[in-house]
């Protein structure tokens, strides 16, 4: 066996393993800058608003029972009795019986530094109706027990009040009342209420309310379907929606084109558990009536981790670090078929290529998704990575036209070269087909290569006779 030759193909695995490596590190700074990016989305989340979760709306109805007790005393040898009024404070919660959202999102991006983050703004109406039965069904528990209804109101759980646009008002029964701070019911967690005072009890009755909502948050909206009857109605100008949840939209009426996305949830109490799980989390964790103030207590946490949500996604089509990330991963690939690319030009035209020149070729390949990710960051992904594959195979192909001792060989290899960085690009840009179209890329290339040297005698390039 022919020792140079051996030597040649060895050192050749090992400067691919060498720029493998620097790619590698590439790879490392695209995570460490990817890490930066959520840190500053976190940033932003602290002083804008984060993730939006809207539960409600829920009817409090606070009520006292006044009843007499008897207690003994003493009065010289006698034993006597007095009467004293006692007073228990609870309170009764009613979902709604029909609730229908309906809503538009706008979007933009938020900006800090370099880095970016992606807002939507929902201009929403929520609707529906309580139906509520006579006396609240409530019975005195003691006997002649006499039962007092207090100023009821209406919580809405928000995940981040800070991302409230406005005043809204809350119409109850055609009524207008003011929203004011808290949602005043613990399950809710976080958000606001609208006190709409003594209820008449009398007889059954269904009482409409609507209200408008706008809401900014970050990426991810969820709404938690509570009522009997949950009818949900969102759209969009932004193409690139995520549906995920616990429910999808109906797929008659969801539709994403390039001017926005349309979608429709139809939810009945039936298919959700959200009634039977928060009932039980406001009889677990209900704040208990300040008597001497006509506002609800505070609520002081959430617990609706368990309840099941609609939800979007608003995904930004080219992520810069990811798709970065997954270009590194094409890393060895690219260079170790460039390296053999190479390797036949010098078998086939009989050249002595120095392995110097192989390692400036490799280094070259590898600065490309430095500058991918570097120029990303300020122009785009589309652009940034034709720059940088421009300018990589511009100074490759100069390069070897000299190596090769001919512009033409030069220039083959440049154009091998950029159908090479077009083909991944298509693989970056097709994340359903990636892996087909990866595999069909290796079988092309290496057909290719077995079609090119069908014709290498490999032993006398060895220096081993073929007998």
């Amino acid at each position: 066996m022919n020792r140079p030759f051996i030597l040649k193909v060895l050192g050749i695995f090992i400067l691919t393993m060498l720029m493998s490596w620097a790619v590698s590190y590439v790879n490392s700074l695209v995570l460490e800058r990817q890490s930066r990016q959520q840190a500053v989305k976190d940033d932003i989340a602290r002083s804008s608003a984060g993730e939006q979760t809207i539960l409600g709306p829920v009817l409090t109805v606070p009520y006292i029972e006044e009843y007499v007790e008897y207690e003994e005393y003493t009065s010289g040898v006698k034993k006597l009795q007095k009467p004293v009024v006692r007073r228990d404070a609870s309170f009764a919660y009613f979902l709604p019986e029909n609730l229908e959202l309906t809503g538009g999102f706008s979007n933009e991006y938020k900006k800090l530094g370099i880095y970016k983050a992606l807002m939507y703004q929902l201009g929403g109406t929520v609707k529906g109706n309580f139906s509520l039965p006579a006396s609240f069904n409530i019975l005195p528990l003691h006997k002649d027990g006499k039962i007092i209804f207090q100023a009821a109101f209406v919580g809405l759980g928000i995940s981040d009040t800070r991302g409230i646009s406005g005043k809204p008002e809350f119409s109850w029964n055609k009524q207008a009342f003011k929203f004011e701070q808290g949602s005043g019911i613990a399950p809710l967690g976080n958000g606001i209420h609208a006190t709409v005072g003594i209820i008449a009890a009398e007889n059954a009755q269904n009482i409409p309310f609507e209200f408008n909502l706008n809401l900014h948050g970050m990426e991810n909206f969820n709404f938690l379907p509570i009522a009997e009857n949950n009818k949900i109605a969102l759209q969009s100008s932004w193409q690139h929606p995520h549906f995920y949840g616990s429910f999808l939209p109906d797929a008659a009426t969801q539709k994403i084109t390039p001017a926005g996305f349309e979608a429709q949830w139809a939810i009945s109490s039936l298919s959700s558990s959200n009634q039977t799980t928060l009932k039980s989390n406001l009889a677990q964790g209900a704040s208990r009536w300040n008597e001497k103030s006509a506002a609800p207590a505070a609520a002081p946490s959430n617990s609706n981790h368990a309840l099941e949500a609609i939800s979007v996604s608003f995904v930004e089509p080219i992520n810069v670090y990811s798709q970065s990330d997954r270009a590194t991963k094409y890393g060895l690939l690219f260079i170790g078929l460039s390296f053999a690319g190479f390797f036949i030009f010098e078998i086939l035209k009989r050249l002595r290529i120095h392995p110097a020149q192989y390692a400036l070729v490799g280094l070259g390949m590898a600065l490309f998704y430095l500058l991918l990710i570097s120029l990303s960051e300020h122009i785009g992904f589309a652009w940034s990575y034709l720059a940088a594959s421009a300018a990589c195979v511009s100074l490759l192909g100069y390069y070897l036209s000299y190596v090769l001792n001919s512009k033409a060989h030069g220039l083959t290899f440049a154009v091998m070269l950029a159908a090479l960085y077009g083909a991944l690009y298509g693989i970056l840009a097709s994340e359903d087909n990636a892996l087909l179209m990866g595999s069909l890329l290796v079988f092309g290339l290496l057909a290719l290569t077995m079609i090119v040297t069908r014709k290498v005698d490999w032993y006398q390039i060895g220096g081993v006779p073929n007998n």
